[in-house]
């Protein structure tokens, strides 16, 4: 079984081959770049994650991209670890191929019930391959009787929702020229520490605000309360450090992006003079969007991004793994 993994950060998609190596042997691997808009290569099996494809929120719209992207392939979704808005998918959907979605944090073993839960149906009803024209997200509808319904489940790990299993009905579009693939044999990836259930917790935009309205020091904490602002208008905007290092934060989306490391980040965090230097600015949805991609600027959970800059500014205390690189 072959698997594309699309969107893993650098970190994890090496703990990712570490897994593989050690734990599904006779699969192999590889890796493609993933962001708004891109289309995934066709594969046995995609692992893709979300935030990086600019869906970490569910509307009809993303479930209409999401299903463009993917191609009709059978994927493991790796999904925010505080959004619920996925589950919302409409079961009428359930035709054409399945779809298991992975809520983070996740361990080994939640990714390999994942990863078998979604070769059993990719074994048992191959996906229909894509027409040739497609008519649009609104053409994706109920599949005939050629297409049966087909759902897979695996239990969740408790407290984390775990892995469900779904199956989608699409019609996408045709094929987009695919994009060069790096072809990694699990068997040689090399061992790193931790594996993928090392994730931080979240903070939401709301427990950001109330935990800075619980401190006594008002005047406190500078860059978190500007932060804390500019997430209550819920508009994407840039926080930037220097002429060539930033943050951007798109709320409404659920995402956040930079080319800074971020133990510069929590320096801020912790230094109200530093934060008085930063400048703030409100930016549209697409610039935002633009901006990180064209400086190449990954894509992170902003819930993820707001816990651990908050740990290391109000607690004094390093998350798993220390102050790696953003």
């Amino acid at each position: 079984m072959n698997v594309v993994v699309a969107g893993l950060s650098p970190r994890d998609e090496a703990a990712f081959g570490f897994f593989m190596s050690r734990s599904m042997k006779g699969w192999s691997w590889e890796s493609t770049p993933a962001g708004r808009g891109t289309v995934l290569p066709k594969a046995d099996l995609l692992v893709a994650d979300l935030v990086s494809l600019g869906l970490a929120h569910w509307s009809e719209a993303a479930e209409a991209e999401l299903l463009r992207v993917l191609q009709g392939s059978t994927a493991v979704l790796l999904v925010p670890s505080h959004d619920r808005t996925w589950a919302s998918m409409d079961a009428g959907t359930v035709k054409q191929h399945a779809l298991v979605w992975l809520a983070k944090p996740y361990g080994s073993e939640d990714m390999r019930k994942a990863l078998e839960a979604a070769a059993a149906v990719h074994r048992a009803a191959p996906p229909v391959p894509a027409p040739a024209a497609a008519h649009g997200a609104a053409a994706a509808g109920p599949a005939g009787p050629s297409a049966p319904a087909i759902a897979a489940e695996v239990p969740p790990r408790d407290p984390t929702p775990g892995v469900q299993a779904t199956a989608l009905a699409a019609t996408v579009p045709p094929v987009k020229p695919r994009p060069p693939v790096s072809v990694r044999p699990s068997a040689v990836v090399p061992p790193v520490a931790g594996d993928a259930a090392e994730e931080v917790p979240g903070l939401s935009a709301a427990q950001l605000q109330a935990r800075l309205v619980a401190l006594p020091e008002t005047g406190r904490h500078v860059f978190l309360r500007k932060l804390s602002a500019m997430l209550t208008m819920g508009r994407p905007f840039e926080a930037r450090f220097t002429v060539q290092n930033s943050v951007i934060f798109h709320p409404a989306d659920g995402w956040v992006a930079s080319n800074t490391p971020m133990l510069v980040i929590e320096r801020v965090g912790l230094s109200d003079a530093l934060a008085a230097a930063v400048m703030i600015r409100e930016i549209d949805g697409p610039q935002a969007e633009e901006r990180a991609q064209r400086l190449g600027m990954p894509l992170r959970e902003l819930d993820t991004f707001l816990w651990q800059l908050a740990a290391a500014a109000l607690d004094k205390k390093t998350p798993p793994g220390g102050s790696r690189p953003f």
